[in-house]
């Protein structure tokens, strides 16, 4: 049981997700100044309450993210990021501001990577847990709050309702595996 929570849950996981948290949040401000160009493109007025707009949003972003990575001071930032949460060596990774263009292509390629994977990781580290303890309480819940709570006429099923917590716990190792995928693919890279 531990070699398979290991890689999942480990020390080594759990400093990678907060790497790539890191990531999401750096991703943010970029996030939000494609929400400014793509609203009005797309003439809409409110870019969050469409899913297709935020993509188009952190699709615009990124680019962004690619050009400020340039500055001097992103390679020994995320370098020494990588070093203590993603457990890379020392000696692979260069450690001053990126000389050359074959270096500064690399530093703005692989911030630009972070970037994109920790705003995946990290929106579904806010939208997963949520969604899949409502899952596992659904059984328990379902008796008192009937029909109130607007849930699919499947979930009236005896069958659905027995699989909803299993469903849940599913959803959150599918996030672990996710997050720990996408960590140890930017250790790889680092």
């Amino acid at each position: 049981m531990r070699a398979v929570a290991r890689p999942l849950f480990g020390r080594r996981a759990r400093l990678r997700w907060i790497h790539l948290i890191l990531g999401g949040a750096l991703a943010m401000p970029y996030v939000l100044v494609g929400a400014i160009v793509v609203g009005p493109v797309a003439g809409s007025t409110d870019v969050f309450s469409s899913f297709p707009l935020q993509l188009s949003s952190f699709a615009v972003g990124l680019p962004l993210a690619a050009v400020t990575s340039l500055f001097p001071l992103t390679r020994p930032l995320e370098s020494a990021a990588v070093r203590w949460l993603c457990g890379v060596d020392a000696d692979r990774l260069a450690d001053g501001p990126a000389r050359g263009r074959a270096a500064k292509v690399r530093t703005a390629l692989w911030f630009t990577l972070h970037l994109a994977f920790g705003g995946i990781v990290a929106g579904m580290s806010l939208a997963v847990p949520p969604f899949a303890a409502v899952l596992v309480v659904m059984p328990l819940t379902a008796g008192v709050f009937g029909d109130r709570l607007g849930f699919p006429e499947v979930f009236g099923q005896p069958w659905a309702m027995a699989l909803a917590p299993v469903a849940g716990v599913a959803s959150l190792l599918a996030l672990a595996g996710c997050a720990a995928g996408a960590g140890a693919l930017l250790a790889r890279w680092a």
